[in-house]
């Protein structure tokens, strides 16, 4: 396995995508609310769809308390509500 992971590596394998994306969507929401005020981004927004629906998501997980749950969830709901 450490030859395969070594060979992933070596060609850029992101191994943090899912942390990347979160940062990505989180700045992408930072920017939306200081060109519009709020971040309630429509859950048809044309400009930015990954956005949209990467709102869409977090207030589900949001209103089923995912954060009390799990750690991850907790942290992550810790930088929105900031």
């Amino acid at each position: 396995w450490k030859e395969r992971f070594a060979q992933l590596e070596a060609i850029g394998f992101d191994w943090e995508v899912t942390v990347n994306s979160w940062q990505e969507r989180l700045n992408e929401l930072r920017e939306y609310k200081e060109a519009n005020g709020d971040c309630r981004v429509p859950a048809t927004y044309e400009m930015n769809i990954r956005l949209a629906n990467w709102v869409k998501n977090m207030r589900r997980h949001h209103k089923n308390n995912d954060k009390k749950q799990n750690p991850v969830w907790k942290k992550r709901f810790a930088q929105l509500e900031a």
